[in-house]
């Protein structure tokens, strides 16, 4: 892989990364509700589905989701049903003390949260198997191409999920206000259930 495809592959996915989708959503959320500091196993476990769509594309089951519409629309559908869930859950929140929430809250919990958020997203898996074969150079040994095309794009997410974070981490103080703690969760909550909503429709 030369340089060019390298510097290539970098700017297309800090651009890629940058969308808000319901992970950065999970990110920006948790940052406001629990703190940057417990924010960063929502990132962890963003992360870990993400490497889990990342292998599997490279095992070729991204293409055989591509042709299998029953396997795609199930994973779908389930991703649709938890980010509705998670939705629901936030809507129907109480407002609670900022310290307390971010203490009651287990950080297994939010990396578990988020690694389902992130591997039930099925165009992951066609969007992994589409990114990586063109900068892989086929006449050389692959394990090692796809292990950086895998860190890269690993750091480069990360990075826009604590950029992300560091914004949802802002209004902590503003959250400290029962009110704003109900706005928050119901506007988070519906944005949740709308990424749903989203997901559910979207086509192969």
């Amino acid at each position: 892989m030369s340089l060019e495809q390298l510097w290539l592959f970098t700017t297309i996915t800090l651009v890629l990364s940058a969308s808000p989708g319901p992970v950065m959503l999970a990110c920006m959320i948790d940052a406001g509700r629990y703190g940057f500091a417990k924010s960063t196993f929502t990132m962890l476990g963003a992360s870990a589905g993400n490497l889990i769509l990342m292998l599997l594309s490279a095992f070729g089951l991204g293409l055989l989701v591509e042709q299998a519409e029953w396997i795609f629309h199930t994973i779908k559908w389930i991703g649709a049903a938890y980010l509705s869930y998670l939705g629901i859950k936030l809507v129907l929140a109480p407002p609670l003390s900022m310290d307390m929430e971010a203490r009651q809250i287990r950080s297994s919990q939010l990396f578990r949260k988020a690694f389902i958020v992130a591997v039930t997203n099925p165009k992951g898996l066609i969007y992994f198997g589409a990114l990586m074969p063109p900068f892989i150079d086929v006449q050389k040994s692959m394990p090692p191409q796809f292990a950086l095309l895998t860190i890269i794009f690993l750091a480069m997410d990360f990075i826009w999920m604590a950029i992300y974070a560091v914004g949802g981490q802002s209004i902590m103080r503003w959250l400290k206000s029962p009110e704003h703690q109900r706005w928050f969760n119901w506007i988070s909550g519906g944005a949740l259930i709308a990424a749903g909503g989203l997901l559910a429709f979207t086509k192969l």
